[in-house]
């Protein structure tokens, strides 16, 4: 069987500075979002976002926000679309100590881009870009799409493991490479509990279908994202048993045959 290779544009390498889940929230950027929030001036074209140090799985991204440097990455995705997606580029960053303000501008909308309303969920990354290899021969720019690798950072997928992954699927399938190497970095997380829906007393957010929380249901939601790009899913070869004839005894078991 032939492997279905997928042509894509991949950007130049990058590291994966912060990755998480936050709600969208209300109000100027120039004041602090609650825990697991972010703002925006405008939804549709932000110049000025103000995201929070927490996510809302209750994980610190502070540190990984205010590595940000000009030119680095910030992507906005939706969960419903892998389309829904829009990528800014850094233009400024402010510590805010308890959160990050950031001015950016628009670089890339979705095809399936729509602008977010209030308490909405969506994926942020934080991408430190740097120049990077020819993705045409399979080289370094895999790591533009791959999860937090160790080297450098402590507790991410093993380098030399991302690396087989990469050089095995990489050039013919980019977006399968990296759907492995994210599988492979939620194998070595801890599972969380499937969740349908989290109360914080003042409000309540549904998930359907019920999906795992953390960074191990981020890394299982990256990989997803990634598989739905694919346009090909496995399908089980028809399976049949053959019909014995019934055994001369009655009592035998109905293995035997006659």
């Amino acid at each position: 069987m032939t492997t279905p290779s997928v042509t894509v544009t991949v950007p130049p390498v990058a590291v994966v500075l912060a990755s998480g889940y936050w709600d969208t929230q209300a109000g100027a950027p120039d004041v602090a979002p609650g825990v697991g929030k972010y703002r925006a001036d405008s939804w549709p074209a932000p110049a000025l976002v103000a995201i929070a140090s927490v996510d809302k799985d209750g994980y610190d991204r502070h540190a990984g926000l205010i590595a940000l440097q000009l030119g680095d990455a910030l992507i906005q995705q939706g969960s419903n679309d892998s389309q829904n997606y829009q990528q800014w580029t850094v233009a400024s960053v402010t510590d805010q100590t308890t959160w990050v303000q950031l001015g950016v501008t628009v670089a890339a909308t979705g095809s399936a881009f729509a602008a977010p309303g209030s308490n909405q969920a969506y994926l942020l990354q934080a991408l430190q870009v740097t120049p990077g290899g020819d993705p045409d021969t399979g080289g370094a720019a895999w790591q533009s799409w791959a999860p937090p690798l160790d080297p450098p950072t402590t507790g991410g997928l093993p380098y030399d493991q991302a690396a087989a992954i990469a050089d095995l699927y990489w050039s013919s399938s980019p977006h399968l490479c990296a759907a492995l190497q994210w599988e492979a970095y939620a194998a070595t997380l801890p599972p969380t509990p499937a969740v349908s829906s989290v109360s914080t007393g003042a409000q309540s957010v549904a998930y359907s279908p019920a999906a795992p929380t953390g960074d191990y249901g981020l890394a299982i939601a990256r990989a997803e994202w990634h598989r739905s790009f694919l346009g090909v899913r496995l399908a089980s070869v028809p399976l049949g048993s053959a019909m014995r004839q019934p055994s001369g005894n009655p009592f035998a078991p109905w293995w035997v045959a006659g």
